[in-house]
């Protein structure tokens, strides 16, 4: 059997049904996003009395293969960072196993997709499609996110953008390349949706102790310093007369 096992926003986020599930598996983490650190590790190998099989994102993906091998003579469980299946990765995972007759078997946990919309008071229906900023380099420069924000603008709908992380570094795009890749994407698109007192929401850490929600005028959002861990923003929509008086009081 193989369990793939959200593990929620932060270490101590694993639940009491996760803990019982694996204490006959032997046992793999993705580290790739967020909080999963050596100490992590440490902890929550501490926690079950067992070891833990470090994999990154890359390994996971170039190994599945013999992850799903193994799960047909024994119990293995995946610790993954959020809930499972929201990475395409986890679901490719999730098909090849059902493909094979592996049996297959899912615990959830909170995301930081919902953790975030919650976290925002903004109303989870009014939020359109989900896009991601990639980190440019020389030769790789994407803008196709921008798309989908004006399409959730002109539908009035609150755009949740996901910012791409460093695994080495653990961190995410800074928001000063954040606000430079907005104004080239501006310009290519002639259009003019990021004025400098345009508004959006700030979320770095989200169901961490060291949690920041900001509320910024995107000229200021380049000033804005923030430690590693993942972060993510929302670009608000029109908003209703609850969600004024909500996302304003999260300065």
């Amino acid at each position: 059997m193989l369990y793939l096992i959200g593990l929620g926003l932060s270490k101590n986020d694993i639940s009491l049904k996760a803990v019982e599930t694996s204490k006959n598996c032997e046992i793999y983490i993705e580290r790739y996003t967020g909080y999963i650190t050596d100490d992590s590790v440490r902890y929550l190998s501490d926690l079950l009395k067992k070891e833990i099989n470090l994999l990154s994102r890359p390994s996971l993906e170039e190994n599945s293969k013999e992850l799903i091998q193994k799960a047909r003579q024994k119990d293995i469980a995946l610790f993954v960072e959020g809930d499972p299946l929201i990475a395409t990765t986890h679901k490719i995972l999730f098909i090849d196993a059902k493909k094979q007759n592996v049996k297959i078997k899912i615990i959830h946990s909170s995301s930081i997709i919902t953790a975030a919309i919650g976290e925002s008071g903004l109303d989870f229906y009014r939020f359109g499609a989900i896009c991601t900023i990639a980190r440019w380099t020389d030769h790789y420069k994407p803008i196709s996110f921008y798309e989908t924000i004006v399409k959730n603008i002109n539908l009035n709908y609150h755009s949740l953008i996901l910012l791409d992380f460093d695994e080495i570094q653990q961190t995410s795009i800074s928001l000063k390349q954040i606000v430079e890749i907005l104004k080239n994407a501006e310009n290519h698109y002639k259009k003019n949706i990021f004025s400098s007192k345009k508004r959006i929401l700030v979320m770095h850490n989200i169901g961490l102790d060291d949690q920041i929600k900001k509320l910024i005028a995107l000229s200021d959002a380049e000033n804005l310093d923030l430690n590693k861990g993942p972060t993510l923003i929302i670009v608000p929509a029109e908003l209703s007369e609850i969600e004024e008086e909500i996302i304003n009081s999260i300065n």
